[in-house]
């Protein structure tokens, strides 16, 4: 028989399995989305608008010159090892070179070129969120599957039990360890979100300032 505590254990480890399966309704009485396929407590954005951070000349009619160092730039500044303060001193460095009939056009361009790799990059970890959650929900099944296996077998069998249990216990701790990641991956759009943002202001911010 399992004791009270361990079946507080599984209870415990089996109820992100019931928020990973649950009705898009009670996903979003969470704050989050109502994709009922996001796990996480974040509302989902799929795709961060460029209208809803960017003040400058709408990026719709804006073109992105084959230009090297414009878009190694914005790869730079969308990338989470460069820090924002790091990115700001490039933002400037690079308006500074630029001829006040270009500015406007090259800075606009750079966003939209950086928000784009963000954009990229978010959609990834988003997938792959997905694809854990996915992960979570079929190794709780399988717990809970092997719980009812062990409680049906009886007293003649406990080899067999012994065995099942040694599993059943090695799939809860890979469950356990795994849970404990979650809070982590869900934070990372929503870093990428506020990068975006700050990058928004930071270019949009030199569209203005003098050369």
């Amino acid at each position: 028989m399992l004791t009270g505590a361990y079946q507080a254990r599984i209870a415990g480890s089996l109820a992100l399995a019931v928020l990973l399966a649950a009705p898009a309704g009670a996903v979003a009485a969470t704050g989050g989305s109502a994709d009922d396929s996001w796990p996480c407590v974040q509302r989902l954005v799929p795709e961060i608008a460029a209208g809803v951070i960017w003040t400058g000349p709408p990026l719709d009619q804006v073109t992105v010159p084959e230009d090297e160092q414009l878009g190694q730039l914005a790869t730079d500044l969308a990338a989470r090892r460069v820090s924002i303060e790091d990115a700001a001193k490039r933002v400037q460095g690079y308006a500074q070179t630029l001829p006040p009939a270009e500015r406007t056009a090259r800075l606009s361009a750079l966003f939209k070129r950086a928000l784009a790799i963000v954009n990229q990059d978010r959609s990834s970890l988003i997938g792959g969120i997905r694809k854990f959650a996915q992960g979570q929900a079929a190794l709780a099944d399988k717990i809970n599957a092997s719980n009812q296996r062990i409680q049906s077998l009886g007293a003649d069998r406990l080899t067999e039990r012994e065995t099942m249990m040694a599993e059943r216990d090695w799939d809860v701790r890979i469950f356990d360890d795994r849970r404990s990641s979650l809070s982590y991956l869900c934070e990372q759009p929503v870093l990428l979100e506020q990068r975006a943002g700050a990058l928004a202001r930071m270019i949009a911010g030199q569209l203005e300032a003098t050369p």
